[in-house]
C-alpha cells in the first residue's frame, strides 16, 4: 500500500494539477488471433504473428523502466495466447513480479475466466439476439463463464452500435435482477477505425443513448461509466491520445490505443470511454474520480 501511495500521489499532482504528460496504463497485445468474427472488428485473426514470451516480458520491463505501473492484457484474445508452454497467465504473474500494482485483462469469456488478473474485463453486448448481431452466439457460454468462473471482479465492457443500441437497458435491467456477478456495465461506442460504417452512430445519433444512459446512472442500474464521462462522451470536448496510456503489440507501441497511429482522424470519433473517464478524472471531476475507485 505505502508503494502504491507513493507512486499514486506525486502522479496525481503531475497529471491533475501540473497538467504534465506522466505514465501510467500499458497494454500488450498478445496476439491477434481470436475465437470469434465480431462485426466492426479488424484487428483479429489478421496474420500477424503473436508475440513471443521474450517479447512480452521485455515489453513490460521497459514500460516499468519508464514509469508505468498498470498494465492490461488483450488481443484478439488473449486468452489463447501461448509460447511453448508459457500462457497468458505467466504474463500476468511476471507483471506482479515486476510490481506492477494492478493487471487487467481483457477477454471475450469464451475460453472461460481462470486467471489471478486483478480485474477481468468481459466483452457482452446485450442480451441473446442482440449479443448475436455483433459477436455470433455464445451468450450462454459467456454467461456460464462469469458465474461458475468464481473470478472475485469481473466487469462487463458493452459496445453501443446501430444494432446493439436497443438492447441497452433490458441488458442492465437483466445484470441487476439476476445478480450477474459483476462490478458493473462499462460501456463504449464502437469506433470506426478503419472508416466510418454501417454500425457507426455519429455524435447526433449518440446523444440520446447517452442520455439514456445518464437517466440509468441516476436510477441506480449497474453503470460503471460516470456521469462525468457520459458527458465528455456526448460533448466530443475531451483531450484525445492522452500520453498517459499506451498499447504494444509485436509490431511497435501506440499512444492510447492501437487505433491512433492510423491515418485520418479516427480519434475524432473515439468511443472508448476508459478515455474519457481518465479525462475527467484529471479535471477532477469528482463522479469520474469515485468511478475509478471502483474498478481500478
Amino acid at each position: 500500500m505505502l508503494d502504491k501511495l507513493r507512486f499514486y500521489v506525486p502522479f496525481a499532482w503531475r497529471f491533475a494539477i501540473l497538467r504534465r504528460p506522466a505514465p501510467l496504463i500499458y497494454g500488450i497485445a498478445l496476439t491477434d488471433r481470436c475465437n470469434l468474427s465480431c462485426r466492426g472488428c479488424f484487428v483479429a485473426n489478421t496474420g500477424r504473428p503473436d508475440m513471443s514470451w521474450a517479447q512480452a516480458v521485455q515489453a513490460l520491463k521497459g514500460a516499468w523502466a519508464r514509469g508505468f505501473r498498470d498494465v492490461y492484457l488483450s488481443g484478439g484474445e488473449p486468452t489463447l495466447w501461448q509460447d511453448g508452454k508459457r500462457t497468458m497467465e505467466d504474463v500476468v504473474t511476471e507483471a506482479r513480479r515486476l510490481g506492477f500494482f494492478h493487471v487487467h485483462v481483457y477477454t471475450n469469456g469464451m475460453a472461460g475466466i481462470r486467471t489471478s488478473a486483478d480485474v477481468v474485463w468481459v466483452s457482452m453486448d446485450g442480451l441473446p439476439g442482440v449479443f448475436d448481431t455483433r459477436r455470433g452466439p455464445g451468450f450462454c457460454d459467456v454467461e456460464r463463464a462469469v458465474r461458475e468462473g468464481g473470478h472475485p471482479r469481473v466487469a462487463v465492457i458493452y459496445v453501443i452500435d446501430r444494432r446493439t443500441a436497443v438492447g441497452v437497458e433490458p441488458f442492465l435491467r437483466w445484470v441487476r435482477d439476476t445478480a450477474f456477478p459483476v462490478l458493473g456495465v462499462m460501456f463504449y461506442f464502437h469506433t470506426p477505425y478503419y472508416g466510418r460504417d454501417e454500425l457507426f452512430l455519429d455524435a447526433a445519433e449518440r446523444a440520446p443513448v447517452i442520455a439514456q444512459l445518464l437517466a440509468h446512472v441516476r436510477a441506480g442500474l449497474p453503470v460503471l461509466n460516470s456521469r462525468a464521462g457520459l458527458r465528455a462522451l456526448a460533448s466530443g470536448r475531451w483531450p484525445r491520445r492522452l500520453p498517459v496510456a499506451y498499447v504494444a503489440d509485436v509490431d511497435g507501441e501506440s499512444v492510447c490505443c492501437r487505433a491512433s497511429a492510423l491515418a485520418g482522424d479516427v480519434c475524432a470519433d473515439c468511443g472508448y470511454a476508459a478515455c474519457t473517464e481518465l479525462a475527467e478524472a484529471r479535471r477532477l471531476r469528482p463522479s469520474a474520480l469515485i468511478g475509478l475507485a471502483r474498478y481500478w
